[in-house]
This record gives structure tokens, sequence and C-alpha cells, in this order.
């Protein structure tokens, strides 16, 4: 193999964030109920109670502590039980609550197990 077979694409990736908040995604007239793993500025992933289809739109709803943040999102991903969410921002309104959101999460104390 050479040098240049061996070298792996670039993707950027937003960074992300740890996080264990629950999360409901309703779609198609269905709730799924989760845990969120990880947030960053473009979606979600997280863990869910039943199988997920990719491509699938619908209300996501963000619940830490005190805070709730509804916004519409699409299914990218899905691996075993694990989804990743992408967010459907359509104004800058939303896309602000989502950032102030996550920066919330991120001032949170960690949590020892």
């Amino acid at each position: 193999m050479s040098n240049l077979q061996s070298i792996r694409k670039f993707e950027y990736r937003l960074s992300r964030t740890n996080a264990g908040f629950n999360v409901d995604f309703i779609a198609e007239g269905e709730t799924f109920h989760g845990l969120c793993k990880d947030i960053s500025d473009a979606g979600i992933r997280a863990e869910f109670d039943g199988p997920m289809v990719v491509g699938s739109s619908g209300l996501l709803i963000l619940r830490l502590s005190a805070r709730t943040l509804k916004l519409e999102a699409k299914v990218a991903y899905v691996r075993n039980r694990q989804a990743g969410l992408v967010f459907a921002c359509e104004t800058p309104l939303e896309l602000d609550a989502a950032v102030e959101f996550i920066a919330a999460i991120a001032r949170r104390p960690a949590t020892h197990s």
C-alpha cells in the first residue's frame, strides 16, 4: 500500500459536548423516548427506546433540568439503538436558542460515578 492510499480523508466535525439528559422525538405520530449521549451545534446523538428510521423528520424535545428546547430535527443515521439527529433550525432565533442550550450543558459541573 502506498503512503497516499493510507491517508484518511479529513472531514470537519463540530465539537461535541458529552451529555446525559432526556429527549423525545415525535415523528409521524410516534414518540420515541431517549437519552442524549452528546450534542453539538449541528445535532445530537442519543439512545432511543424504539427503532428510528433514517430520513424521518419531526419535533425534537430536549429536557435539561428546568429547561426545555423544542426544535425540528431529522434522523441522519441509526446504529444499534443510537441515532444521530440533525437540527433543522429555520430561523436565527432557533439557532441561537440551540447554541445557548448547548452552552448551558457545557457549564454544568461534571459528575463522577
